[in-house]
């Protein structure tokens, strides 16, 4: 049996029994690993291939075109950096869900400073921003449909993942850039073992291949790329809410090229800036872990957790630093 399942989403909506076997499939993959791969998702060929092509024009900017929209200009924390250290070896641009047209009926201070535009690259005109923001819909529609899933799969109510808001999601999309390993005797790390502060995160990446999750017996095994399959994995958020019972899925990225640069798009599937997130009323239930290295995480696994407004995570991590449960982490 393969260590990640390959789900199959059109048995969401088949018949009654493929229904309850993909709810089935889908409840053990995210209890267990909390990663699963996804075909049959929905997402038209011409979309996502669009956005590694996008992905491959951008990274191929000179710096000072990237730099125009670097991440230090930004007051929300979206465009262009480069991560160069023992930890990181990659370039990445952030994008998110457009704010343009919304104002919050209640302050929640600082968090509202990651709402807003987003900083388009010149050179990719109105086709870059029109392919990022097709995928952006598209991959949030599509983490809708797996939020309910899972919330059918646990018997709860449909919307226990999806608090109703008159906000936007916070919805955010990365374009990556991991460098080929360079002549040392140790390979650098693209990322360090981590897991998604998110709902979900669903994941395109090229054919270089480099990802690897961890398994809760600590073995890392290799997120093969498929043709027209996504990869999906659980984030802190759900494994807080059911207290365990979906399984926040640690992973890293190592690039096994010398040459070739590894491109990927992640999508973090978020809720809003001011849904408030608590602990369902489940009794906790966390497998054992195995984990010879450390894996950052905003919440230690396992931890009590009182309620709390996402906007106010969000912000601790991007606009102070805290991104990591262990101090020594912070930066």
């Amino acid at each position: 049996m393969d260590a990640i399942a390959t789900l199959d989403a059109n048995d969401w909506i088949g018949t009654t029994k493929d229904r309850q076997h993909f709810l089935c499939e889908l409840r053990q993959a995210c209890q267990s690993n909390g990663f699963f791969y996804l075909k049959n998702h929905g997402i038209p060929t011409a979309c996502y291939e669009a956005v590694l092509e996008q992905a491959r024009l951008f990274f191929e900017l000179p710096e000072e075109e990237k730099n125009a929209i670097h991440i230090r200009h930004s007051h929300n924390f979206r465009g262009f950096s480069k991560m160069k250290n023992e930890r990181d070896w990659r370039e990445q641009v952030h994008f998110g869900w457009e704010w343009s047209d919304f104002l919050p009926a209640h302050d929640l201070g600082s968090a509202y400073r990651l709402a807003g535009r987003n900083p388009w690259p010149e050179a990719g005109g109105p086709i870059f921003r029109s392919v990022i923001l097709e995928y952006l819909a598209q991959t949030h529609a599509l983490g809708c449909r797996l939020l309910e899933a899972l919330a059918e799969s646990l018997e709860l109510d449909s919307d226990a993942f999806l608090p109703a808001s008159e906000e936007p999601p916070y919805l955010l999309l990365k374009l990556i850039c991991y460098y080929p390993q360079t002549d040392c005797a140790d390979e650098r790390p693209g990322v360090a073992p981590h897991c998604d502060w998110s709902w979900l995160t669903i994941l395109l990446q090229d054919d270089t291949g480099g990802l690897e999750v961890q398994l809760p017996n600590g073995h890392w095994v290799p997120v093969l790329p498929q043709a027209g399959v996504l990869s999906i994995n659980v984030g802190e958020l759900l494994e807080i809410v059911t207290r365990g019972r979906l399984r926040a899925a640690p992973h890293r990225v190592i690039n096994p090229s010398q040459r070739q640069k590894r491109l990927s798009a992640p999508v973090f599937i978020n809720p809003p800036l001011n849904a408030r997130i608590e602990p369902l009323p489940l009794a906790p239930f966390f497998l054992p872990e195995h984990q010879a290295l450390h894996v950052h995480r905003v919440k230690e696994r396992g931890s009590s957790c009182t309620p709390f407004l996402f906007g106010d995570s969000e912000w601790e991590r991007k606009g102070l630093g805290k991104w990591c449960f262990q101090k020594e982490c912070s930066s």
